[in-house]
């Protein structure tokens, strides 16, 4: 189960950047682009944490723990920034 979450986000986030990188080359760099890339880099980032929790309570150690800290953090992150983006600072 871990591993299909995992292997999910990665083709998410995959997809998304493909689907990005292709359409910045078609139609010339756009705003839409880094959005694009950061929703599927979001979403992909949701089923890596969905991951890291289920490790997390299957597996508890500090490692784990650590681990699904930085996924939540990066997360935000990119939250964060994709908020910035919509807002156009």
């Amino acid at each position: 189960m871990r591993m299909s979450l995992l292997f999910v986000g990665g083709v998410v986030i995959f997809i998304g950047a493909t689907r990005a990188v292709m359409e910045a080359v078609r139609s010339g760099p756009s705003p839409r682009v880094p959005r694009r890339i950061l929703d599927h880099m979001s979403l992909g980032l949701e089923f890596f944490i969905g991951a890291g929790l289920l490790n997390l309570m299957l597996n508890p150690t500090w490692a784990t723990v650590t681990t699904a800290a930085v996924i939540i953090v990066t997360r935000k992150l990119m939250t964060f920034s994709l908020g910035q983006l919509a807002r156009g600072s």
